[in-house]
């Protein structure tokens, strides 16, 4: 079982805040910060000379990351600056093949490469009492439409904290021939996520939310299956990254197109936002995902009881707990959500979010009780 104490020891920012807003932007251990340092060590001290050594790094960062999701290798993997930008991708190549189910309670960067690409090849599921996605209403729209072709979904939605069963959807959509996105953006690093274990087709997220590492690095999945087909599924835009040969620069007048997913990268690597991943990778692996996922469960159990006791109004879908998250969604009808947010922050330093029509506590592993009682005391000398 890991020392949760001691893996505090590893966020600074928890001798100054309470900080609970983990699915917003996560503070990185010390461990990921050590690395990017280290990282601009070498660009002052060496330039150039370093190259094959970080190259080595970014490969070796593609076969932790193809392990972390339960890909079957690293060719089925592609580095992105963020989730927007993978989803664009998948976009491109699968919004015109049929119609696209999504749902309303997505995040933008799920829904608006869609709509961008093709505003009237989508479709919406409503939510049921404003705050969960049943696979039902999923299946249901999916086929009222006989062109349907695609379902969009978030692994965990990033106003509600609703999980979704990606396992029992993931199979239902096999069996349909339909193609399966996921946006984990709010799960991965959280709690498990498997791309078999859930029959994913395409993935994409990012790193500064719950995987502790830093902004302007993401990933795409893309199913092996998939990449040997480059007519259909092509990049949207292409560089010298996304040739068969990528090391070679002579390749200026024929395109001749990778069958991995490095097809999708575009330019010159972002080394050190790709090693901050490579750090944050290593760090939650050494902890273990499980570990991780029971942790923050215990926690929001804990958070749930306080704000039930104080007859705080919880958003998030908490009577049955597979549909349960890092994310609990709240709010008190005495004040605006916005204001008690920002005077838990001006007052007590105590960080949270407003999404939606509440507050946002997500909460990680390395916060604890004291985090949360800390937090309810807050709340009552707003309140009361």
């Amino acid at each position: 079982m890991p020392n949760w104490s001691k893996l505090r020891e590893d966020f600074p920012i928890t001798k100054e805040y309470v900080y609970l807003a983990n699915a917003a932007i996560a503070p990185i251990p010390s461990a990921v910060s050590n690395e990017v340092l280290h990282f601009y060590q070498d660009a002052m001290n060496y330039g150039q000379l370093q190259w094959d050594k970080w190259e080595a790094k970014m490969e070796q960062t593609r076969d932790l990351y193809a392990n972390f999701i339960g890909a079957d290798s690293r060719e089925e993997i592609a580095f992105t600056h963020s989730t927007s930008e993978g989803m664009n991708i998948i976009a491109h190549m699968l919004s015109d093949k049929g119609v696209v189910v999504s749902n309303e309670l997505e995040f933008p960067s799920s829904n608006l490469p869609w709509l961008n690409k093709n505003s009237a090849n989508i479709r919406f599921v409503k939510a049921r009492n404003g705050n969960r996605i049943l696979i039902e209403d999923i299946v249901k729209l999916a086929d009222q439409i006989t062109e349907t072709k695609t379902v969009i979904t978030s692994h965990v939605q990033y106003t509600t904290g609703f999980k979704q069963d990606l396992q029992e959807l993931g199979k239902i959509l096999k069996d349909k021939g339909l193609y399966f996105v996921v946006n984990p953006t709010q799960s991965l690093g959280a709690l498990y996520f498997n791309v078999k274990d859930y029959g994913i087709d395409f993935m994409t997220s990012t790193g500064h939310k719950w995987m502790l590492s830093s902004f302007g690095v993401g990933a795409i999945y893309m199913k092996k299956k998939h990449l040997s087909d480059v007519k259909d599924f092509k990049p949207p835009f292409f560089s010298q990254s996304g040739q068969k040969r990528r090391e070679s620069y002579r390749n200026n007048m024929k395109v001749n197109m990778s069958h991995s997913a490095t097809r999708f990268e575009l330019g010159t690597p972002h080394f050190p936002n790709i090693i901050t991943l490579n750090a944050a990778l290593k760090y939650i692996s050494r902890i273990g995902i499980r570990h991780i996922e029971r942790r923050i469960l215990s926690l929001t159990d804990y958070l749930i009881d306080k704000l039930q006791k104080m007859k705080l109004l919880i958003l998030s879908p908490i009577e049955d707990k597979k549909y349960r998250s890092g994310i609990i969604l709240f709010t008190a009808r005495k004040k605006k959500p916005s204001d008690i947010v920002l005077e838990l922050e001006n007052k007590n330093k105590i960080i949270l979010s407003t999404r939606g029509k509440g507050i946002r506590a997500s909460i990680h592993f390395y916060n604890n009780e004291e985090d949360i009682d800390t937090l309810v005391a807050g709340l009552k000398r707003i309140l009361y």
